[in-house]
């Protein structure tokens, strides 16, 4: 039986951490939401949504071009519970499940999505997360028949509380390399992504 996936992309955050929009900032010539967007839409997933909240209309301006729904969180300040259920309200009913995506993870591919994608066609129920160096990560697919917890969900957690509930549907896939997991959430990350991506990029080509 053939599936169809979705892949939502969250990216409605408001840096705070940063102090500019993380989003926006340059890397390897586009910026750094391009990549994990590009990962959605070369992946095998049929449907890409991108959630979108603060500073939307620049960041919907600086968006890489391809085939997907943008989805404008409006409420995006209360937490990234609020994004996760906006992405999920707007999968498309023939999705069998949606793998969600943190916009700032710029080292992850197609293939790692692919990945895990593939993993749910053996358990179609089960809750599937990355793990890196055993320790569970995102990328996170939700099947669908937990989409009504998914948007009940409150706070800036990303589905923590329903992985934690249903402990016993959860599979993790291994994700190489570790560099993979890398997120952008301070001025010092950024700096030592910036300075180290000529090789990381070329780990996303081996």
């Amino acid at each position: 039986m053939a599936y169809e996936f979705a892949a939502v992309v969250l990216a409605a955050g408001r840096s705070s951490r940063m102090g500019d929009h993380k989003l926006l900032l340059p890397l390897g010539g586009q910026p750094l939401a391009g990549y994990a967007i590009k990962a959605a839409l070369a992946s095998r997933a049929q449907h890409v949504l991108v959630v979108l909240g603060y500073e939307a209309e620049k960041l919907r301006a600086a968006l890489p071009p391809g085939t997907y729904q943008v989805v404008e969180n409006a409420h995006y300040a209360a937490g990234m519970a609020t994004s996760l259920r906006a992405g999920i309200a707007a999968v498309p009913g023939n999705a069998a499940g949606a793998i969600i995506l943190l916009a700032d993870q710029p080292l992850l591919t197609a293939a790692h999505v692919n990945l895990l994608l593939a993993e749910t066609e053996t358990a179609p129920d089960a809750i599937v997360a990355a793990s890196y160096d055993g320790r569970r990560g995102n990328p996170v697919y939700f099947p669908r028949s937990l989409f009504g917890e998914v948007l009940t969900i409150e706070g800036d957690e990303g589905g923590r509380s329903i992985i934690e509930r249903h402990s016993e549907r959860l599979r993790l896939v291994a994700l190489e390399p570790v560099e993979a997991t890398l997120d952008v959430d301070r001025p010092g990350e950024y700096e030592a992504l910036v300075a180290n991506w000529e090789r990381y990029s070329r780990m996303g080509s081996d």
